[in-house]
């Protein structure tokens, strides 16, 4: 089975920076996707444990569920990728993604409930299984990257965390001269590169556009 072409991988839970580091990599030139493009790419096979189909072609780097999700098989699938953990203060996490549960209809949604019981095994929010699946995530990843520290950069943007931490991590040659973005769910997803976009070349090579 052959491997796909290296991509950025932003692997932190939702809630803990996901868009606003998606913003971060389209502002730096990437082809960026988020939970929106997944959607809509549809990696049916992801949940059965299939990773022979490349759903990602065209992206240079993605972030969101379900990336954080599978990202030992995207790892492996992927040699030579770079990996992103956003973490935040878990009071305050928890407290961001119990609104986020209260106010996303599930029900009807059959993506977002495959995501939400491949990541938590549950489709309501419980605080306290919440609380364990972050701890594990983080202590998975953290385990997963011990022989390979120059692969994971883990990012806290509430503390501080930004360009500094970010540019160098992708060799990128300049920091921006600007904040780091601050994104919310439904951030002005780029126009040249919409949800469930499939007109992708397989010849494209991941980097700065």
């Amino acid at each position: 089975m052959h491997s796909f072409t290296p991509k950025i991988f932003g692997i932190g839970l939702s809630k803990t920076g996901t868009t606003s580091l998606y913003a971060a990599l389209q502002r730096l030139g990437y082809r960026a996707a988020t939970y929106q493009h997944l959607r809509g790419a549809h990696p049916s096979g992801w949940f059965n444990g299939d990773f022979s189909v490349d759903y990602l072609t065209g992206w240079d780097a993605i972030t969101d569920l379900p990336i954080g999700t599978y990202f030992p098989d995207l790892d492996r699938r992927y040699p030579g990728s770079k990996f992103i953990l956003t973490c935040r203060e878990i009071e305050s996490w928890l407290a961001s993604a119990e609104r986020q549960w209260g106010r996303t209809a599930v029900q009807r949604d059959a993506f977002r409930q495959k995501v939400r019981l491949a990541t938590y095994g549950i489709l309501d929010f419980d605080r306290e299984r919440f609380r364990f699946v972050y701890q594990v995530h983080e202590r998975n990843v953290r385990w997963h990257f011990r022989e390979r520290p120059g692969d994971l950069l883990v990012m806290n943007l509430g503390a501080g965390d930004g360009w500094p931490q970010l540019c160098p991590f992708l060799g990128a040659r300049a920091i921006p001269n600007e904040p780091f973005p601050n994104a919310q769910p439904g951030f002005d997803l780029d126009p040249k590169n919409p949800p469930g976009a499939r007109k992708r070349a397989a010849s494209q090579t991941a980097g700065p556009r």
